[in-house]
């Protein structure tokens, strides 16, 4: 938080701008996994207890709302991640090597 009011009060951030962009990314890549990777956890025990459907009809429509969230969670950090990809590229500026810059197809 302090580092956060740090950054607006004086307009620069704490660590090159590079840095920053690389964290973003990283970050974006694990929360991502950590989310797909639970939703599929959450999914597999979900349809093992489908039989427990008869008894109790809220449990089961919770539990396909909450996969149905969790895997538009995942699609919607899934699009944080390109974009931050798209941010490291363009920190990065990667040169097209000489010679390669065009591909004539014979």
């Amino acid at each position: 938080m302090a580092a956060s009011v740090w950054e607006i009060s004086r307009n620069a951030t704490l660590f090159p701008e590079i840095c920053q962009v690389w964290f973003d990314f990283g970050h974006d890549q694990v929360f991502a996994y950590l989310l797909l990777s639970a939703n599929t956890a959450g999914t597999e025990l979900a349809r093992t207890l489908k039989d427990t459907c008869t008894d109790n009809k809220a449990f089961c429509v919770q539990s396909d709302i909450a996969i149905v969230l969790g895997f538009a969670g995942f699609l919607f950090l899934g699009t944080s991640s390109l974009f931050s990809g798209f941010r490291v590229e363009e920190e990065e500026e990667i040169k097209i090597p000489m010679g390669i810059e065009s591909f004539s197809a014979a």
